[in-house]
């Protein structure tokens, strides 16, 4: 819960760590079933257990690996480049909770970026 709580009150001065936080945040609050409002509220309980499974973030994760694809299609140099960021922020979101999982997300995105 401290990791969603610090990202959801971080200072967003550029709108590259608006969209690191707001991927970061998205999986996060998934994965261990966050509301929103919880944040908003006293803490009861800091550690929560993962509530996704791990084939349900790897479908996540698939989404994103389909937008780098979509961008390389039309040949959209500055989509691939937000997207494989997007990607990038995903996967050290997934390494806060699960660091097996992050690298075989990298592994995907190398071959992907390749």
């Amino acid at each position: 819960m401290e990791k969603v709580i610090d990202l959801d009150t971080q200072f967003l001065g550029t709108r590259e760590q608006s969209l690191r936080v707001m991927i970061q945040i998205g999986i996060i609050r998934q994965a261990f079933g966050v509301k929103n409002d919880e944040t908003k509220k006293p803490v009861r309980d800091y550690e929560r257990d993962i509530i996704l499974s791990d084939d349900e973030i790897r479908k996540e994760f698939n989404q994103e690996l389909k937008w780098i694809n979509i961008a390389k299609e039309k040949s959209d140099f500055g989509g691939i480049k937000e997207f494989e960021n997007r990607a990038r922020y995903f996967i050290e979101a997934v390494r806060f909770f699960n660091a097996s999982l992050a690298d075989e997300f990298e592994n995907l995105l190398d071959g992907v970026s390749a």
